[in-house]
């Protein structure tokens, strides 16, 4: 299963290393969801983990399972790994006035997303920003609790800056959540000597996808 569209262009933040969020350890950030359409906010794939992250090769439509899912290692059973890219604000002393801001990805769990989606059924994403309160700074685990009502779009003329940095982060979202080893790279890596498949990637839904999640 591929990569899925599920709910930045400037030069220089092209030529920036892909560099996902890592929360510290007792710190508390205020941030956003950059998005341009509220329907594909995240991006999204079933995933396995063996020394690295890999694209699930198994087909849900078909019900056929490949060499990934079927092989037997720890981490056969495939997960979702989700990618979204973050504003992060900085905030006076007050927490009230905006003093700066900056953009970066955020690629996360299953766990993680189910966070978030539960933050959103209170207030919705695409217009609250959330606060990100990290708890454990080596097993990135991050409470989320929504705040008031989103800085970065408020002003059209400050959500087009955001947006015009955030875009080459969310064009590289798809090919950094996990590697789209062939069948035959699978099975090197796992060991293992048994056919695999290709399939392609799609677009979703938001709310298609998360029933799938676990």
């Amino acid at each position: 299963m591929g990569v899925m569209d599920f709910g930045a262009d400037s030069d220089e933040i092209k030529s920036v290393k892909f560099k996902s969020f890592k929360g510290k350890a007792g710190e508390t950030v205020r941030a956003g969801i950059v998005y341009e359409d509220p329907s594909k906010m995240y991006k999204g794939a079933k995933i396995h983990y063996n020394q690295r992250y890999f694209l699930c090769k198994s087909d849900d439509k078909t019900g056929k399972k490949e060499i990934c899912c079927t092989h037997n290692y720890k981490g056969n059973k495939p997960k979702w790994r989700v990618g979204a890219v973050l504003v992060i604000y900085t905030m006076d002393d007050t927490g009230k006035k905006l003093k700066d801001w900056t953009v970066t990805p955020w690629l996360f769990s299953e766990t993680m997303f189910n966070k978030l989606k539960t933050a959103n059924s209170q207030f919705p994403l695409a217009n609250h920003d959330v606060m990100l309160t990290c708890t454990n700074e080596e097993f990135q685990n991050i409470d989320v609790q929504s705040c008031s009502a989103s800085l970065w779009t408020k002003n059209e003329s400050f959500k087009e800056k955001v947006l015009e940095r955030a875009r080459p982060y969310m064009e590289e979202l798809a090919g950094n959540i996990a590697s789209d080893l062939t069948p035959t790279e699978i099975r090197e890596l796992m060991g293992a000597d048994t056919p695999g498949s290709e399939d392609a990637a799609e677009d979703v839904n938001l709310d298609d996808v998360v029933d799938g999640i676990d």
